[in-house]
């Protein structure tokens, strides 16, 4: 008789997101297709936090691309809390959609 041994499945744990060397690859929520039609692939965006606590990109004008939702969002919110500052790199544009790379500045 063959079996598992019985052990039941145990899903992978998530990687905490650190804030010094975290980088998060992700797609854009919530475009503003205004905004993205004069961006490029390349073009640096801040990371900020909103009024509501939601993570915002804006553009070199202050305009907001958009936000950010991920898995890792609620620590990436802490680090900006505790005066990390971030940006995100725009690594793929096919328009509704943007993709991009948040990393620490």
């Amino acid at each position: 008789m063959s079996g598992s041994g019985g052990g039941g499945y145990v899903p992978p744990q998530s990687v905490k997101f650190d804030c010094e060397s975290g980088i998060i690859n992700t797609a854009v929520a919530s475009v503003d297709l205004t905004v993205l039609s004069a961006q490029s692939i390349g073009d640096i965006l801040q990371v900020e936090l909103s009024d509501i606590e939601a993570v915002i990109l804006l553009n070199g004008n202050g305009e907001i691309l958009g936000s950010i939702v991920h898995h890792n969002t609620p620590e990436l919110i802490e680090c900006i809390k505790k005066g990390n500052n971030y940006q995100a790199t725009i690594t793929s544009i096919i328009t509704p959609a943007c993709r991009v790379k948040i990393e620490r500045i």
